[in-house]
Protein backbone atom coordinates (compact mmCIF):
# COMPACT_ATOMS: atom_id res chain seq x y z
CA UNK A 1 0.00 0.00 0.00
CA UNK A 2 1.45 3.54 -1.28
CA UNK A 3 2.02 6.37 1.51
CA UNK A 4 -0.86 7.86 -0.44
CA UNK A 5 -3.43 5.17 0.16
CA UNK A 6 -2.66 4.65 3.84
CA UNK A 7 -3.22 8.10 4.13
CA UNK A 8 -6.53 7.68 2.98
CA UNK A 9 -7.48 4.63 4.46
CA UNK A 10 -6.84 5.71 8.14
CA UNK A 11 -8.80 9.46 7.02
CA UNK A 12 -11.83 7.52 5.84
CA UNK A 13 -11.57 5.17 8.66
CA UNK A 14 -11.30 7.54 11.38
CA UNK A 15 -14.03 10.05 9.34
CA UNK A 16 -16.82 7.58 8.63
CA UNK A 17 -19.05 9.39 11.11
CA UNK A 18 -18.12 12.92 9.45
CA UNK A 19 -19.17 11.07 6.01
CA UNK A 20 -22.45 9.98 7.35
CA UNK A 21 -23.10 13.46 8.33
CA UNK A 22 -22.03 14.92 5.05
CA UNK A 23 -23.99 12.59 2.67
CA UNK A 24 -26.68 13.42 4.09
CA UNK A 25 -26.40 17.28 4.16
CA UNK A 26 -25.12 18.89 6.90
CA UNK A 27 -26.81 22.56 8.05
CA UNK A 28 -25.48 25.76 5.74
CA UNK A 29 -23.48 23.34 3.16
CA UNK A 30 -23.81 21.88 -0.02
CA UNK A 31 -24.31 18.42 -0.28
CA UNK A 32 -21.41 17.41 -2.58
CA UNK A 33 -22.21 13.45 -2.39
CA UNK A 34 -25.66 13.93 -3.39
CA UNK A 35 -24.66 16.42 -6.20
CA UNK A 36 -22.52 13.22 -7.49
CA UNK A 37 -24.99 10.11 -6.67
CA UNK A 38 -27.43 12.10 -8.52
CA UNK A 39 -25.28 12.36 -11.93
CA UNK A 40 -25.01 8.43 -11.24
CA UNK A 41 -28.92 8.07 -11.17
CA UNK A 42 -29.39 10.17 -14.28
CA UNK A 43 -26.96 7.73 -16.13
CA UNK A 44 -28.65 4.71 -14.97
CA UNK A 45 -32.12 6.11 -15.63
CA UNK A 46 -30.64 6.52 -19.63
CA UNK A 47 -29.57 2.88 -19.68
CA UNK A 48 -32.33 0.08 -21.33
CA UNK A 49 -33.44 -1.94 -18.45
CA UNK A 50 -29.83 -1.88 -16.26
CA UNK A 51 -29.78 -4.86 -13.74
CA UNK A 52 -27.09 -4.17 -11.64
CA UNK A 53 -24.48 -1.14 -10.21
CA UNK A 54 -20.88 -1.37 -8.57
CA UNK A 55 -20.54 1.39 -6.58
CA UNK A 56 -16.14 1.75 -6.15
CA UNK A 57 -15.53 3.82 -2.71
CA UNK A 58 -18.88 3.88 -1.65
CA UNK A 59 -18.44 5.78 1.60
CA UNK A 60 -21.78 5.16 3.66
CA UNK A 61 -23.75 3.67 1.15
CA UNK A 62 -26.20 6.33 -0.01
CA UNK A 63 -25.86 5.56 -3.88
CA UNK A 64 -26.07 2.33 -3.39
CA UNK A 65 -28.93 1.98 -1.06
CA UNK A 66 -30.97 4.21 -3.57
CA UNK A 67 -30.78 2.25 -6.44
CA UNK A 68 -31.47 -1.01 -4.73
CA UNK A 69 -34.58 1.04 -3.73
CA UNK A 70 -35.07 0.49 -7.46
CA UNK A 71 -35.11 -2.89 -7.46
CA UNK A 72 -31.62 -3.55 -8.90
CA UNK A 73 -28.69 -5.70 -8.03
CA UNK A 74 -26.55 -3.12 -6.00
CA UNK A 75 -23.21 -3.44 -5.05
CA UNK A 76 -21.01 -1.28 -2.74
CA UNK A 77 -17.08 -2.06 -2.09
CA UNK A 78 -14.91 0.45 0.50
CA UNK A 79 -11.56 -0.41 2.03
CA UNK A 80 -12.65 1.44 5.44
CA UNK A 81 -14.60 -1.43 7.81
CA UNK A 82 -16.05 2.08 9.16
CA UNK A 83 -17.63 2.80 6.27
CA UNK A 84 -18.91 -0.63 5.83
CA UNK A 85 -20.99 -0.31 8.93
CA UNK A 86 -22.20 2.61 8.22
CA UNK A 87 -23.61 1.44 5.14
CA UNK A 88 -25.51 -1.72 6.42
CA UNK A 89 -26.68 0.32 8.65
CA UNK A 90 -28.22 3.11 6.47
CA UNK A 91 -29.94 0.10 4.17
CA UNK A 92 -31.14 -1.75 7.28
CA UNK A 93 -32.71 1.55 8.25
CA UNK A 94 -34.08 1.58 4.48
CA UNK A 95 -35.76 -1.40 4.46
CA UNK A 96 -33.28 -2.89 1.53
CA UNK A 97 -30.65 -5.66 1.31
CA UNK A 98 -27.50 -4.47 -0.88
CA UNK A 99 -24.33 -6.34 -0.94
CA UNK A 100 -21.45 -4.38 0.87
CA UNK A 101 -17.57 -5.82 0.15
CA UNK A 102 -14.94 -4.14 2.43
CA UNK A 103 -11.83 -4.41 0.12
CA UNK A 104 -9.84 -2.67 -2.23
CA UNK A 105 -11.76 -2.44 -6.03
CA UNK A 106 -8.06 -3.81 -6.75
CA UNK A 107 -8.62 -7.34 -4.73
CA UNK A 108 -12.05 -7.77 -6.21
CA UNK A 109 -12.17 -10.47 -8.68
CA UNK A 110 -12.62 -9.15 -12.54
CA UNK A 111 -16.07 -10.55 -13.59
CA UNK A 112 -16.24 -10.45 -17.18
CA UNK A 113 -19.74 -8.16 -18.50
CA UNK A 114 -21.25 -8.25 -15.21
CA UNK A 115 -22.42 -4.18 -14.37
CA UNK A 116 -24.63 -1.74 -16.33
CA UNK A 117 -23.07 0.78 -14.20
CA UNK A 118 -19.76 1.51 -11.96
CA UNK A 119 -19.98 4.36 -10.63
CA UNK A 120 -16.64 5.53 -8.71
CA UNK A 121 -17.12 9.20 -6.90
CA UNK A 122 -14.26 10.49 -4.91
CA UNK A 123 -12.14 7.61 -5.81
CA UNK A 124 -9.44 8.47 -8.57
CA UNK A 125 -8.31 11.43 -6.58
CA UNK A 126 -6.58 9.35 -3.97
CA UNK A 127 -4.86 6.58 -6.15
CA UNK A 128 -1.94 6.87 -8.60
CA UNK A 129 -2.04 7.56 -11.98
CA UNK A 130 -1.47 4.14 -13.13
CA UNK A 131 -3.77 2.64 -10.72
CA UNK A 132 -6.19 5.07 -12.43
CA UNK A 133 -5.48 3.50 -15.31
CA UNK A 134 -5.79 0.05 -13.95
CA UNK A 135 -9.48 0.73 -13.08
CA UNK A 136 -10.30 1.83 -16.53
CA UNK A 137 -8.61 -1.63 -17.79
CA UNK A 138 -10.66 -3.56 -15.36
CA UNK A 139 -14.14 -1.45 -14.89
CA UNK A 140 -14.13 -1.83 -19.23
CA UNK A 141 -13.90 -5.64 -18.75
CA UNK A 142 -16.46 -5.63 -15.85
CA UNK A 143 -19.10 -3.65 -17.78
CA UNK A 144 -21.75 -4.89 -19.94
CA UNK A 145 -21.86 -3.92 -24.03
CA UNK A 146 -23.22 -0.61 -23.73
CA UNK A 147 -22.75 -0.01 -19.90
CA UNK A 148 -21.35 3.48 -18.50
CA UNK A 149 -18.36 3.97 -16.26
CA UNK A 150 -19.55 7.05 -13.95
CA UNK A 151 -16.62 8.65 -12.91
CA UNK A 152 -15.69 11.68 -10.34
CA UNK A 153 -13.00 13.88 -10.56
CA UNK A 154 -11.75 17.25 -8.03
CA UNK A 155 -12.19 19.69 -11.34
CA UNK A 156 -8.82 20.83 -12.37
CA UNK A 157 -10.48 23.62 -14.42
CA UNK A 158 -11.96 25.34 -11.30
CA UNK A 159 -7.97 25.98 -10.76
CA UNK A 160 -8.35 29.06 -13.29
CA UNK A 161 -10.58 30.81 -11.77
CA UNK A 162 -10.47 29.91 -8.29
CA UNK A 163 -7.16 32.81 -8.21
CA UNK A 164 -5.84 31.18 -5.02
CA UNK A 165 -2.71 28.96 -4.49
CA UNK A 166 -4.38 26.41 -6.55
CA UNK A 167 -3.98 28.86 -9.40
CA UNK A 168 -0.63 29.80 -8.47
CA UNK A 169 0.30 25.92 -8.18
CA UNK A 170 -0.80 25.95 -12.20
CA UNK A 171 1.30 28.73 -12.77
CA UNK A 172 4.48 27.25 -11.82
CA UNK A 173 3.65 23.69 -13.26
CA UNK A 174 3.28 25.68 -16.94
CA UNK A 175 -0.18 24.74 -17.65
CA UNK A 176 -2.51 27.46 -16.90
CA UNK A 177 -2.76 28.57 -20.63
CA UNK A 178 -3.62 25.01 -21.39
CA UNK A 179 -6.25 24.96 -18.63
CA UNK A 180 -8.00 28.18 -19.95
CA UNK A 181 -7.81 27.13 -23.83
CA UNK A 182 -10.24 23.92 -22.28
CA UNK A 183 -12.41 26.01 -20.28
CA UNK A 184 -12.80 28.41 -23.19
CA UNK A 185 -14.01 25.80 -25.23
CA UNK A 186 -16.35 24.66 -22.54
CA UNK A 187 -17.83 28.13 -22.02
CA UNK A 188 -18.75 27.71 -25.67
CA UNK A 189 -20.58 24.95 -25.52
CA UNK A 190 -24.08 24.11 -24.73
CA UNK A 191 -24.70 20.45 -24.43
CA UNK A 192 -22.57 17.51 -23.40
CA UNK A 193 -22.49 16.39 -27.12
CA UNK A 194 -20.99 20.11 -28.55
CA UNK A 195 -18.95 20.23 -25.28
CA UNK A 196 -17.21 16.70 -25.76
CA UNK A 197 -16.46 17.77 -29.67
CA UNK A 198 -15.07 20.84 -28.31
CA UNK A 199 -12.82 19.23 -25.93
CA UNK A 200 -11.20 16.91 -28.49
CA UNK A 201 -8.59 19.27 -29.15
CA UNK A 202 -8.01 19.99 -25.97
CA UNK A 203 -7.64 16.08 -24.63
CA UNK A 204 -3.98 15.55 -23.16
CA UNK A 205 -2.78 13.89 -20.30
CA UNK A 206 -1.44 16.99 -17.89
CA UNK A 207 1.44 16.66 -15.17
CA UNK A 208 0.49 16.30 -11.83
CA UNK A 209 2.37 17.80 -9.02
CA UNK A 210 3.69 16.26 -6.37
CA UNK A 211 1.61 17.92 -4.17
CA UNK A 212 -1.22 19.80 -3.75
CA UNK A 213 -2.11 23.09 -1.51
CA UNK A 214 -4.20 22.07 1.47
CA UNK A 215 -7.75 21.67 1.60
CA UNK A 216 -8.89 20.23 4.61
CA UNK A 217 -8.79 16.03 3.84
CA UNK A 218 -5.70 14.96 5.51
CA UNK A 219 -4.51 12.97 2.57
CA UNK A 220 -1.27 15.13 0.92
CA UNK A 221 -1.74 13.97 -2.77
CA UNK A 222 -5.39 13.98 -3.85
CA UNK A 223 -5.24 14.15 -7.70
CA UNK A 224 -7.38 16.30 -10.28
CA UNK A 225 -7.92 15.89 -13.93
CA UNK A 226 -9.91 17.86 -15.99
CA UNK A 227 -12.61 16.73 -18.42
CA UNK A 228 -10.70 16.75 -21.55
CA UNK A 229 -7.55 14.74 -19.35
CA UNK A 230 -10.00 12.24 -18.09
CA UNK A 231 -11.58 11.77 -21.42
CA UNK A 232 -8.52 11.29 -23.54
CA UNK A 233 -7.30 8.75 -20.72
CA UNK A 234 -10.48 6.46 -21.10
CA UNK A 235 -10.45 6.68 -25.00
CA UNK A 236 -7.34 4.49 -25.08
CA UNK A 237 -8.98 1.83 -22.96
CA UNK A 238 -12.11 1.92 -25.61
CA UNK A 239 -14.47 4.33 -23.70
CA UNK A 240 -17.10 6.84 -25.70
CA UNK A 241 -17.56 9.92 -23.33
CA UNK A 242 -21.40 10.27 -23.72
CA UNK A 243 -22.41 12.75 -20.87
CA UNK A 244 -20.92 15.75 -17.99
CA UNK A 245 -22.18 16.56 -14.97
CA UNK A 246 -21.31 19.99 -13.29
CA UNK A 247 -20.87 18.88 -9.50
CA UNK A 248 -20.88 21.79 -6.70
CA UNK A 249 -21.03 25.27 -8.26
CA UNK A 250 -18.98 28.18 -7.18
CA UNK A 251 -20.51 31.53 -8.01
CA UNK A 252 -18.83 33.29 -5.31
CA UNK A 253 -14.79 34.00 -4.92
CA UNK A 254 -13.46 31.06 -2.29
CA UNK A 255 -12.83 33.56 0.54
CA UNK A 256 -16.40 35.22 0.34
CA UNK A 257 -18.19 31.69 0.26
CA UNK A 258 -15.77 30.94 3.30
CA UNK A 259 -17.40 33.82 5.12
CA UNK A 260 -20.76 32.83 4.11
CA UNK A 261 -21.22 29.52 3.30
CA UNK A 262 -25.10 29.40 3.79
CA UNK A 263 -25.27 31.31 0.71
CA UNK A 264 -23.10 29.99 -1.80
CA UNK A 265 -24.61 26.62 -0.21
CA UNK A 266 -28.44 28.30 -1.61
CA UNK A 267 -26.48 28.72 -4.96
CA UNK A 268 -24.78 26.05 -5.29
CA UNK A 269 -27.95 23.54 -4.85
CA UNK A 270 -30.08 26.15 -7.17
CA UNK A 271 -27.72 25.67 -10.33
CA UNK A 272 -27.59 21.72 -9.34
CA UNK A 273 -31.49 22.09 -10.14
CA UNK A 274 -31.58 24.23 -12.77
CA UNK A 275 -28.92 22.97 -14.68
CA UNK A 276 -27.40 19.71 -14.25
CA UNK A 277 -25.90 18.78 -17.03
CA UNK A 278 -24.74 22.60 -18.77
CA UNK A 279 -21.44 22.07 -19.63
CA UNK A 280 -21.07 25.41 -19.51
CA UNK A 281 -20.97 25.71 -15.70
CA UNK A 282 -17.86 23.51 -15.59
CA UNK A 283 -15.14 25.88 -15.48
CA UNK A 284 -16.94 26.92 -12.05
CA UNK A 285 -17.47 23.79 -10.47
CA UNK A 286 -14.97 22.06 -8.05
CA UNK A 287 -16.33 18.42 -9.12
CA UNK A 288 -17.60 17.04 -12.18
CA UNK A 289 -18.83 13.65 -13.14
CA UNK A 290 -18.16 12.03 -16.33
CA UNK A 291 -20.30 9.42 -18.26
CA UNK A 292 -17.86 6.83 -20.16
CA UNK A 293 -19.14 4.02 -21.93
CA UNK A 294 -17.85 0.81 -22.99
CA UNK A 295 -18.65 0.18 -27.00
CA UNK A 296 -21.23 -2.88 -27.85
Amino acid sequence: MSQQQKQTHRFFRRGAAAWQKKSVGAAKSYNIVKGRNNAVLATLDSLRKPKALLDVGCGTGQLVVAVAQRGLRAIGVDFAQEMITACKANARAAGVAPAFICASFFDLPVTDKTYDVISAQGFIEYISPAQMEEFFARSYRMLRPGGSLVVGSRNRLYNVVSLNEFTLMEMKLGVLEWLTREAVDLQGSGSAVKAIAALRRNERKYPQPKRHPATGVRVKLRHQYTPADLIFRLRKHGFRPRGLFPVHFHGLPPAYKDAHPEIHAELAALIGVLAPTDPRLLPYCSTFVLDARRGK
